[in-house]
């Protein structure tokens, strides 16, 4: 297998990983998925861009089209991989030039989810809003929007702030951020922590 088959083999399998995991983690949890105040955990998934890019992006704009299926809005599969697709790939674009160290990394990192919280609150939170009021048969107000914005964002900010940026940094001491940064090949990520580990 060429170099580059190994390579797009490689992205596309962690882009059926993440996409599974996303769908799963919805599917299990529909009462935290779908409603105002909900706290998607499957968006914790979102920040995981940072370390394996283009894949995860694939992955959680796949997850999000198939995990929402499950919503009562029919609107939901085209709303939450357009969401998710820009929260990835604009937080990627972000998080890749931060070659800060130490505390400032670590704000910098939040900073990236907070902009893709920030852009999950206002695509999910504006498209269901009108929605919503549409189905009542009445025209969309501040307060229903206000009140969609809210839900979301706390429910983002527990999501993705938090819990993605613990699970983001837990990966990130695996080595395997710096690794997939310099190879790009998850076989040898893996031989290189085997023999990190071995050695020790």
């Amino acid at each position: 297998m060429s170099a580059y088959q190994e390579r797009l083999s490689y992205k596309v399998a962690i882009a059926a990983i993440i996409g599974a995991l996303y769908t799963v983690l919805v599917w299990l949890l529909p009462y935290l998925s779908f409603a105002v105040w909900q706290v998607r955990i499957a968006d914790c998934l979102i920040p995981q861009v940072f370390i394996f890019g283009w894949a995860c992006i694939g992955g959680i704009t796949l997850g999000g089209f198939i995990g929402n299926l499950a919503s009562p809005y029919p609107i939901d599969p085209m709303v939450g991989p357009l969401a998710n697709f820009l929260a990835g790939l604009v937080g990627y674009l972000i998080e890749k030039h931060n070659n800060s160290t130490g505390l400032l990394r670590i704000i910098r990192t939040q900073f990236a989810i907070f902009v893709q919280t920030l852009i999950n609150t206002f695509v999910v939170g504006t498209i269901l809003a009108v929605v919503t009021s549409m189905e009542i048969g009445d025209p969309i107000s501040l307060p229903i929007l206000i009140s969609w914005w809210i839900g979301i964002f706390i429910g983002s900010l527990i999501a993705m702030n938090i819990l993605g940026f613990f699970l983001f940094e837990a990966l990130r001491k695996t080595q395997l951020f710096e690794v997939q940064k310099q190879t790009d090949n998850l076989q040898t990520a893996v031989n290189y922590l085997t023999m990190n580990f071995a050695s020790q």
